[in-house]
């Protein structure tokens, strides 16, 4: 792991600077930041309070001037810088942006896990402090209240560890101050005070943790007011708990922020309760036959009334470790008259929560005005910081005992034992014993019974219902407050008419000079092309044209091979894009070639046609004639011959003479034709434009049509 000196809250590398007359020390800028980094880091480092606007703004620049710094320092400052961005969107209760810089504060530190860093006081407050505003995103007040006072009490437990030593550096220069003055005045968190205020500019540790715990005060002081505007009798319990505020913790009473209560709980959702059922303590109450009230357990000790009958029942509550732990409250059995009310005592602190077991059925809870039945040998829970009264059809005991709220955390618990126990009289040894079970139990049970209780209660679940309403009209509410000072600001903006006026009359400006351009662009691309067309009429041949658009099709494809750094394509298509241009200057050879021999673009697929093609027609029906004409004959020759007997020579000799002459004429016309198919084969070898075969007189269609017509 890196070398965390520079993150909060560990105890800082400090001296006193006044006891060995020096200046008070501060951090320096590091090195390798560029001269403003080095301003901003110095604006933070001087500001009274570490987390004001100035100094949030100041940081979120610093930010980015340390992004991508590679010294071996830079990732410990990047952390810090980190840190202190994510407690100053703590403070503006933005909880989404206050976890991402957290998670990267903690991911610069290369920490294995989060559950290393709870068990480090050092890195403790900023997991908490982070899981805080996770839960906040999701509307989980109270278990971010838990997280956020577990930070606080982490918190000043550092700041102890730092005045323990500050106080062995001053008792060796002979310039000791009792160590209690120093605690007295943590509540202030170094405003208030005699000693704290001149000891911050000495030690540069206590004003990064004094800055810390402002911000945790300030998010705890924010969610109980949710809880208290949700719940109106939270209201009532802050008042008359609250009075050691800004005090040492020396008195009896107690409030705790952000904790939430019923006012009456079925027993299935506190664990304590169901204990009560399973170690068979309820079992027990319900066969007593007791006659008066007793003591059993009052602020971790056994009572006066743990005698005869009852002896058992306190053994077996006393193994119950949220009930025999809790320095606040008082255990005991107390007997109804019949018909008679009797008032309970109210609580002396909210971080407990009561429970009642009845000997037998008949006794009745009412709580804030709402009357609950008791059912013998099972537990009901109630809120004992309410108003509450016990009443009776006929006399029965009934016990009441009081455990730690499922929410305050163990370290909570020992803070307060340890603190108060003047109060509670307690001794050292006792102090120690207590607080050894409330930690036993915490690390085998107390975050289990927390997520139970949380998981199946349905005041917690309404209270979520109502934050997300909340949230989600404050997002509306703001939505439209921007929409309506965007339509004042629309509608009353003169100007701001008057230059989009002016800024769509530039543009419809703009589209009619760009069509314009390029109507005149077209046309000149007709004009060129026309141009070309009589210029070099040989241009326009199917093959030039189909050459030339076979090149700019092969160049486009380089192009795109380019753009896409298809480097090894664009040389391929390269060497095609050569082999194309070579072919295409040949084909404009040709063309042109063809085109001085009479040879038009239009006239090159049908010159074929017009070398004596209809004197080909022509022979080839004459000769289907004369070939009709000889059969005939043969056939008349043939009849004549088998008709007419010798003498009749004249007649015979006359038909030979006609065989004869058909035959001849036949003969003519194949040859004709057959010199017709050896006429049009060789026209139609060759490509329009090619030249004649070597030693032979190149003949036109108009020649060979002549020679036909002769023929």
């Amino acid at each position: 792991m890196r070398n965390l000196a520079w993150l909060l809250p560990a105890p800082f590398v400090f001296t006193l600077a006044s006891a060995q007359g020096q200046r008070p020390q501060k951090m320096e800028a590091p090195k390798w930041l560029d001269d403003d980094g080095k301003d901003l880091f110095n604006d933070i480092e001087n500001d009274e309070n570490p987390h004001s606007d100035a100094a949030c703004e100041s940081r979120e620049k610093l930010l980015k001037a340390m992004a991508g710094k590679g010294d071996s320092s830079a990732s410990s400052y990047r952390a810090r810088t980190l840190l202190g961005c994510g407690l100053c969107e703590l403070k503006k209760a933005n909880w989404m942006m206050a976890k991402r810089r957290l998670e990267s504060a903690i991911s610069e530190m290369n920490v294995p896990s989060e559950e290393m860093m709870l068990k480090n006081p050092d890195l403790a407050p900023i997991a908490l402090t982070k899981q805080a505003a996770d839960f906040m995103k999701k509307f989980e007040l109270t278990q971010a209240g838990t997280q956020l006072r577990r930070c606080r009490e982490v918190l000043e437990r550092n700041v102890k560890t730092v005045l323990k030593r500050v106080h062995q550096q001053m008792s060796q220069s002979g310039q000791a101050v009792p160590l209690e003055k120093f605690v007295e005045e943590i509540p202030g968190l170094g405003k208030t005070g005699q000693f704290l205020p001149s000891l911050m500019t000495q030690v540069p540790g206590l004003r990064e943790v004094f800055g810390f715990m402002e911000v945790v005060e300030s998010c705890l002081d924010s969610l109980d007011a949710q809880v208290a505007g949700i719940d109106p009798m939270q209201k009532s319990k802050k008042l008359r708990l609250d009075v050691s505020k800004a005090k040492s913790k020396g008195g009896s009473m107690m409030y705790v922020r952000a904790l939430f209560m019923q006012p009456v709980v079925p027993f299935e959702q506190l664990a304590v309760a169901k204990e009560l059922v399973d170690s068979g303590a309820a079992k027990a109450i319900s066969g007593l036959a007791a006659s008066q009230a007793a003591s059993l357990i009052k602020r971790t000790k056994t009572g006066s009334g743990c005698k005869e009958e009852l002896s058992k029942v306190c053994e077996k509550l006393s193994k119950i470790a949220d009930i025999q732990s809790n320095g606040f409250g008082e255990t005991r059995l107390l007997v109804l008259k019949e018909g008679k009310k009797q008032s309970l005592d109210a609580c002396t602190t909210n971080a407990n929560v009561g429970i009642l077991v009845a000997a037998k059925d008949g006794a009745r809870l009412t709580v804030a005005g709402q009357p609950t039945p008791l059912r013998a040998g099972e537990p009901l829970v109630f809120d004992v910081c309410l108003e509450a009264s016990l009443q009776a059809e006929e006399k029965l005991p009934v016990l009441l005992a009081q455990a730690w709220h499922p929410e305050f955390a163990a370290v909570e618990r020992t803070t307060e034992l340890r603190a108060r126990a003047s109060a509670f009289g307690l001794s050292e040894e006792e102090v120690k014993a207590v607080t050894k079970v409330v930690n036993d139990h915490a690390k085998s049970a107390w975050e289990k019974s927390a997520k139970h209780w949380r998981s199946t209660s349905s005041g917690l679940e309404s209270m979520r219902k109502v934050l997300q309403t909340q949230e989600e009209d404050k997002a509306k509410a703001k939505e439209a407050a921007e929409e309506a000072k965007r339509k004042e600001d629309e509608a009353n903006d003169e100007d701001r008419k008057r230059a989009m006026e002016e800024l769509e009359r530039k543009r419809a400006e703009r589209r009619r000079k760009e069509e314009e351009a390029e109507a005149k662009r077209l046309a000149r691309k007709k004009q060129l092309e026309e141009e070309r067309a009589k210029r070099d009429p040989w241009l326009l041949f199917p093959e030039v044209v189909a050459a030339e658009k076979k090149v700019e099709e092969l160049k486009e494809q380089r192009r795109d091979a380019n753009a896409k750094l298809e480097f090894d394509l664009s040389n391929s298509l390269t060497k095609e894009i050569s082999a194309a241009e070579r072919a295409l200057k040949s084909a404009i050879k040709k063309a042109k070639k063809a085109y001085k021999k009479g040879e038009t673009p239009s006239a090159t697929d049908v010159s074929k046609k017009d070398a004596g093609g209809e004197e080909a027609e022509k022979a080839k029906d004459k000769t289907k004639e004369l070939q009709a004409k000889l059969q005939d004959v043969k056939k008349r020759k043939a009849e004549a011959s088998k008709v007419f007997p010798r003498s009749h020579h004249k007649l015979h000799v006359r038909l030979t003479v006609e065989v004869a002459s058909c035959v001849y004429l036949c003969v003519l016309l194949d040859s004709f034709c057959s010199s017709l198919r050896l006429c049009d084969e060789y026209f139609g070898s060759r490509q329009p434009g090619a030249p004649p075969g070597r030693g032979r007189t190149e003949i036109t269609p108009q020649r060979k049509a002549q020679e036909v017509r002769n023929t």
